[in-house]
């Protein structure tokens, strides 16, 4: 098929997806389509590389200018979302009551940048992470917050999925990429390596899957079924477009996230959750011991034990390490003449540890690992309260917080303008909706065994 025939349809194709959302009174706040594009942005390149300007992550220019313009256009969509959450009755106590360990995290990684060698660059990207912060909040501000967070996930995996596949089958030369020394050859899709479109494809397959399990729920129409076979084929190509990543941590956490988000439909898996998540566990450990499981489980996915270079990189991070008290200054580590240093026998300039603990250890010290680890603690004990009541939403909050959780061990995840990071953030922020705190007739019977609250 010739590749201008192709686009043509592809376009059609979305256009479609959303005209179809838009007659079925899919029809949100017009301010979700700042977060709708804001995710584009992270799940795809940057907007100077989509007009041609291109970013210093493209080109020789000097990391820590970076690109005016996607500076520009970011800080252009943080102001229109604050604009939209000053005109929304936000309830600002409430959030500061529910996420004071997500507040007391975000304020310590603002006031590293006071110690950071580049003060103003740490800043910079400081700002663009409180970004994801407003997004959310046009999210779950919304006058329906899980509508709000369903319909902005699928319009995500609408543009994200067919458009990966468009570039990959047609448009190489975007869609895909070769090693400089061996002429291995990569796929990128929408992304610009490898790893990033994994973790597109990780947030995007399990909105498809969690929005699936909700139409099962539901009496079998006409419509429902089309809407089915189509979210099928999306999913689909999700799955290839695994496949071509070759990213094992994104394919191990995609699995487990789908498999926690299967489980938690039952009832009595739900009410025995610790019995059953201990019970996997301790047989996880003991074919570990018996068999050296992760030796067996990393030939499977096509890697080496040392996690394709990634325990190296940790081995010589850790010895550069900064003040271990406090680090280096919110995402600084990788900055100046260390990088240079780091990098000396490899091909390539290392910027990030594959790692997103030892990421917040290098930045932010023992400090900011000790709150990250309390914030999921926190923000843990809650969301499995919430999922007990079987409430689809709130079993897919668990079932994203679940895989990420290991999804930080191999990439740097935490604090950084991706898609996996927009998706932990939005999962674990608590604000109040409907269902939180439902009358007393509906909440006696929520808290019946095998009970379980209608979605809407």
């Amino acid at each position: 098929m010739p590749s201008q025939l192709a686009l043509q349809l592809c376009l059609c194709f979305i256009a479609w997806l959303f005209y179809r959302d838009y007659r079925r009174g899919d029809r949100v706040s017009l301010a979700l389509w700042i977060p709708l594009l804001w995710l584009f942005i992270l799940g795809s390149r940057p907007i100077s590389a989509w007009f041609g300007f291109g970013s210093s992550a493209e080109t020789n220019a000097d990391p820590l200018e970076g690109s005016p313009f996607d500076a520009l256009f970011f800080l252009m969509l943080i102001m229109a979302g604050a604009l939209v959450l000053a005109s929304r009755p936000v309830n600002w106590e409430a959030i500061y009551r529910n996420n004071h360990w997500l507040i007391f995290f975000f304020l310590y990684l603002g006031i590293s940048v006071l110690w950071s060698d580049y003060p103003l660059v740490s800043f910079k990207r400081w700002i663009k992470d409180l970004g994801n912060i407003v997004m959310v909040l046009i999210v779950l501000s919304d006058s329906d917050p899980i509508r709000a967070a369903k319909i902005l996930l699928a319009r995500c995996c609408y543009l994200l999925v067919p458009l990966s596949v468009l570039l990959i089958k047609y448009f190489p030369v975007l869609g895909r990429y070769y090693d400089r020394w061996n002429g291995s050859i990569y796929y990128c899709g929408m992304t610009t390596d490898k790893n990033i479109l994994g973790m597109t494809l990780f947030v995007c397959c399990l909105s498809l899957i969690w929005i699936l399990f909700e139409l099962m729920g539901k009496r079998i129409k006409l419509t429902i079924l089309l809407k089915n076979l189509l979210l099928l084929f999306l999913m689909g190509m999700a799955a290839w477009l695994l496949q071509q990543a070759h990213s094992s941590t994104a394919t191990a956490c995609t699995f487990l996230g789908a498999l926690v988000l299967l489980a938690l439909r039952f009832a009595p898996i739900r009410r025995h959750f610790w019995v059953y998540g201990g019970a996997v566990i301790g047989s996880v450990l003991f074919v570990q011991v018996a068999f050296n499981l992760s030796d067996v489980i990393a030939r499977t996915l096509g890697r080496d034990m040392t996690l394709t270079g990634r325990t190296d990189i940790w081995t010589i991070a850790i010895h550069e390490g900064p003040n271990p008290l406090i680090g280096a200054g919110f995402y600084s580590f990788w900055l100046g003449n260390r990088v240079a240093k780091l990098s000396e026998g490899y091909h390539y300039l290392l910027n990030e540890a594959h790692n997103g603990y030892l990421e917040t250890y290098l930045n932010s010290g023992l400090i900011g690992v000790f709150l990250l680890l309390a914030l999921f603690v926190s923000a843990g004990k809650r969301l499995k309260r919430e999922a007990m009541t079987g409430e689809p939403f709130a079993t897919f909050r668990l079932a994203c917080f679940l895989a990420i959780l290991p999804y930080g061990f191999t990439e740097s995840i935490f604090n950084r303008l991706t898609l996996v990071w927009f998706l932990f953030l939005l999962v674990i922020t608590d604000y109040p909706r409907k269902y939180s705190v439902p009358p007393p007739a509906i909440r006696s019977k929520i808290l019946q065994p095998g009970r379980v609250l209608n979605s809407r």
